[in-house]
């Protein structure tokens, strides 16, 4: 059997002599041991090999993950049209991925025979196995003291890829949209339910807002306090539910920001009613979320070939299915890492509880990324925003 990535070389360079496939044999698509996943020295997890580099000054593979920033050059390259480029945190110098470096002569592979014959640096494994996911019904869902405690593990490897604006679908896509909806916050009182380690609630603050972040987290909100101590902003921050704000007075907020919470909580009701009551008369709600039709329903997901790709192209379609089911999903950053739980609902389910609980709907935005940053970070964006949203932000008034 050939490698299906020899093959396809091999049809735009005929000179290109086609190896055997070593790796997923009995998958869709086949591969060899160059064109299969290698090992990251940062990470140590596997990645394929077109979003993984190789650092020759310091001998070492780096993922695109690991890569301080990464773009794209636009050079027509065998069958491709375009390559990555990483920045690696360990020379500070931009390297080819793998798939360009073999073009050129320079995978570590060609420039040393005896790492060839080792395979080093290759994923031991020979069939990809996506990380898994877990959906049960709503009446098996996780407490909130489990999920308070999944989060509390995973507080510091979720910080570790953000700056001071958060990561880059919430510096780029939603953001943006939650400034321009809430306007100028000056001398504004602002609740952040769900506040994580409370790079919004500083966001706002340097606009001139009063804040103050809830998070059920306790690792979070800790982090939180530290930046507050260490850069005072006038931020209070405290431990709760946003099912359960009782440290928060009645009619406290002119405006409450929910930012990525609600999805990842079990009681919408409750929630909603506490938002409800602790925003002044003529009050003000803005929250996005996962989009109900498109990112959580129990079956989803890009068809991709193969499935671990690292290429925009290369995914065919985005499959829906189960919508209606209320689910709860159990969800993890890595294969090895501990469970996250987010929960699904259809989107009729958020507009009726957010007008039973008393509010009427102003905005309902599915934002995109501005052009700029699509270029910048095409791996993140690329075409997709053309194709499906993955968030839904909406506002409300207090009646």
């Amino acid at each position: 059997m050939i490698c299906k990535y020899c093959q396809s070389i091999h049809h735009s360079d005929e000179s290109y002599s086609c190896r055997r496939a070593t790796k997923d044999v009995d998958g869709d698509f086949p591969r060899c041991d160059w064109h299969w996943r290698f090992v990251c020295h940062i990470c140590g997890r596997p990645r394929h090999f077109n979003g993984m580099t190789w650092c020759q000054g310091n001998k070492r593979f780096v993922c695109i993950r690991c890569a301080k920033s990464h773009k794209i050059v636009r050079r027509k390259f065998w069958n491709w049209k375009y390559y990555y480029v990483l920045e690696c945190g360990l020379c500070g110098k931009f390297h080819p991925a793998l798939d360009y470096l073999e073009f050129v002569g320079n995978h570590p592979w060609q420039l040393n025979h005896d790492m060839a014959k080792r395979r080093e640096g290759l994923d031991p494994a020979t069939k990809y196995k996506q990380i898994p996911s877990e959906y049960v019904p709503f009446n098996k869902a996780a407490s909130e003291a489990q999920i308070s405690r999944a989060w509390d593990r995973l507080a510091c490897e979720w910080t570790d890829h953000y700056t001071e604006y958060g990561d880059l679908n919430r510096q780029h896509v939603i953001d943006p949209v939650i400034f321009r909806l809430t306007g100028s916050v000056k001398g504004l009182t602002i609740l952040d339910a769900g506040c994580g380690n409370g790079y919004l609630c500083r966001l706002l603050a340097k606009k001139g807002a009063k804040v103050v972040g809830v998070d059920i987290s306790s690792e979070f909100i800790q982090m939180a306090k530290w930046k507050e101590k260490e850069s005072p902003l006038g931020i209070t921050y405290f431990l709760g539910s946003i099912c359960d704000m009782s440290l928060c007075q009645d009619r406290a907020f002119d405006i409450a920001i929910s930012n990525l919470a609600l999805m990842d909580l079990p009681d919408l009701d409750k929630a909603m009613r506490e938002l409800h009551r602790v925003l002044k008369r003529n009050g003000r709600l803005v929250f996005s979320i996962m989009h109900p039709c498109f990112a959580d329903p129990p079956v989803h997901g890009w068809v991709r070939t193969p499935l671990d790709t690292e290429r925009k192209e290369d995914r065919i379609y985005w499959k829906v299915d189960r919508y209606f089911d209320r689910t709860m999903e159990i969800w993890r950053l890595s294969a090895e890492g501990p469970p996250l739980y987010s929960f699904h609902r259809p989107l009729s389910e958020y507009i009726k509880t957010l007008l039973g609980q008393g509010f009427s709907i102003t905005d309902f935005e599915e934002p995109i990324p501005p052009k700029k940053a699509v270029v910048q970070h095409f791996r993140e964006f690329g075409d997709e925003y053309k194709r499906i949203p993955w968030f839904l932000i909406i506002g409300a008034k207090k009646h």
